[in-house]
């Protein structure tokens, strides 16, 4: 029979008749299309979703990273995506159960951003973070596990890339399109507005710092609690990637030391301490040590300068114990001869 046929309630098919009494089959039905839309029912609006995180290194801590990606719940396509990774933390650690346009404003100011690590990791985040988990992640209804999931996910992935332990809190977060609207994030004309991620514009290494480890010299270095601007710091460049990596390679093709000046201290906590060095105008260096150790300094010739102080107690001192060494001798020659 043609495909075309219809059936009744009792399974028969159902054919029309003509004027001149001929059967005529029924005309085909248009195949039903469906959309993204059809996801959801007419009445209700396109939800969106904001996944919040906020990361660190319990161990090191020398990373500090936050993100909060707005995504459409029916495409999955990203709105907007503000990520922030630094080096030296500026301000509280970031709530992530905070509302989404409020954690927006603080993650920028949680330091001086971290672009060759950041720009690294902000790709990684939109490849982690697919488009079927955003779906899923708007539609479920308890998320929990799947939230679960996507952090492990997005969690491996950048700790492949800085090579360390990373600490994740996650937390995510429905909206309608009048709350993206209203915020500014959805163009009122177009419908949805072009992905973005809050970086900064310029392409030079201003700002950045570089990661160096100190030399440690326990006979002639000096203390960190006695370390003032200006003193030149010996240091090695915890190279691997970025800047830090660019300074190494020029240093080694120059045959140049890393010796740079110290152009602040800062102590913190009682436990830590920063050493922030001037390599050049764009680049600064951050040496972090925990204890107060002696340091190699050297002078403006790239000689060791001593930090042994020689006064005149230390010098009636060594008097009294070469004139006892003499006295005894005497003795020893006088008993014995």
């Amino acid at each position: 029979m043609p495909n075309s046929q219809e059936l009744n309630a009792h399974g028969f098919s159902t054919w029309k008749l003509d004027d001149s009494g001929i059967p005529q089959p029924p005309e085909a039905s248009s195949p039903e299309v469906y959309s993204e839309a059809s996801y959801y029912p007419d009445s209700e609006p396109v939800v969106y979703g904001a996944l919040k995180c906020y990361f660190y290194t319990p161990k090191r801590g020398d990373i500090w990273g936050a993100f909060c990606v707005l995504f459409n719940g029916v495409s999955g396509e990203v709105v907007e995506n503000v990520f922030w990774v630094t080096r030296m933390l500026a301000g509280p650690a970031i709530d992530v159960n905070a509302e989404w346009r409020l954690l927006n404003k603080q993650i920028p100011k949680m330091g001086s951003y971290e672009k060759v690590l950041g720009d690294k990791l902000s790709v990684m985040l939109i490849e982690a973070f697919t488009t079927a988990a955003r779906i899923q992640l708007c539609r479920s209804g308890d998320h929990s596990n799947l939230l679960h999931e996507v952090s492990e996910e997005i969690r491996n992935g950048f700790e492949r890339a800085t090579h360390c332990f990373l600490e994740f809190t996650m937390a995510f977060e429905r909206m309608s399109a009048q709350d993206l609207a209203q915020a500014g994030v959805l163009a009122k004309e177009s419908g949805l507005a072009e992905p973005e991620t809050t970086i900064p514009e310029e392409k030079s290494f201003v700002g950045t710092l570089v990661n160096c480890l100190p030399i440690i010299d326990p006979v002639y270095g000096k203390p960190v609690s006695e370390l003032e601007p200006g003193d030149m710091l010996k240091v090695k460049i915890q190279g691997g990637i970025g800047a830090g990596d660019m300074l190494q390679r020029f240093l080694e093709s120059t045959n140049q030391e890393a010796i740079f000046p110290i152009e602040s201290v800062e102590r913190t906590t009682v436990e830590k301490t920063y050493i922030f060095l001037n390599i050049n105008a764009e680049l600064k260096g951050l040496v972090t040590v925990t204890k107060d150790l002696r340091l190699r300094v050297m002078d403006v010739k790239g000689e060791k300068r001593t930090s042994i102080n020689i006064n005149m107690d230390n010098v009636i001192l060594f008097g009294v114990i070469a004139a006892s060494f003499v006295v005894i001798a005497y003795v020893i020659r006088f008993l014995l001869f």
